[in-house]
């Protein structure tokens, strides 16, 4: 029979656990479509678990998400390019489900002669700026493989930053008639470009 003092550290550690397997935010699906005039649909679907941060005025609540998805495609010539955004949601409450939509254009599918899906994706969510690490599930492609594998996405993404800056859009930057349900969609915070001046 256990006394009271040897449960606390197996008490202290099956919490810990807890709180490491259960992310504030999870990605549960993410969805390719075509749709008119080769204008490409990405969807993410997130739910919240909760603040486990215990810290947390409220557990029901978790702010300043980061959704951005790093998405890779190959080109006509068989080399590829890398494509990258984000968003910020301002709050999301325990046990909801919410849509992320971003969309790439048309034209840009055409000229670089790419495919509707890409041949790896990363969907890389932070919380308060702390990202949420990279598993194996709906976040990520099953062609990647391994941490090594994305560092260097990641990497040749940022390479690319300023060539493809801005062609993956989020849904409010998007033609209001290829958008998807926006009921569905998170409270955003909406990072408008600023000239300098």
């Amino acid at each position: 029979m256990f006394s009271k003092l040897s449960c606390i550290p197996l008490t202290f550690l099956l919490f810990s656990m807890l709180l490491n397997a259960e992310e504030a935010v999870t990605v549960d699906r993410v969805k390719f479509k075509t749709l008119a005039e080769r204008w490409v649909q990405v969807e993410i679907e997130l739910t919240c678990n909760g603040n486990t941060n215990p810290e947390a005025a409220n557990k029901d609540f978790v702010d300043n998400i980061t959704v951005k998805p790093l998405l890779v495609y190959k080109t006509g010539d068989g080399s590829f390019n890398f494509y990258t955004s984000e968003v910020e949601i301002m709050i999301m409450e325990a046990r909801d489900t919410n849509t992320v939509f971003f969309y790439m254009p048309g034209l840009v599918m055409e000229r670089d002669e790419l495919r509707g899906d890409p041949e790896y994706y990363y969907i890389e969510i932070a919380v308060g700026g702390q990202v949420i690490e990279a598993k194996n599930g709906p976040a990520l492609s099953s062609s990647i493989k391994g941490a090594a594998m994305l560092q260097n996405m990641q990497q040749k993404a940022d390479e690319q930053a300023s060539r493809n800056k801005d062609i993956l859009m989020p849904s409010y930057f998007a033609p209001a008639q290829l958008r998807g349900d926006s009921r569905k969609e998170p409270i955003y915070i909406r990072r408008e470009v600023q000239s300098g001046g």
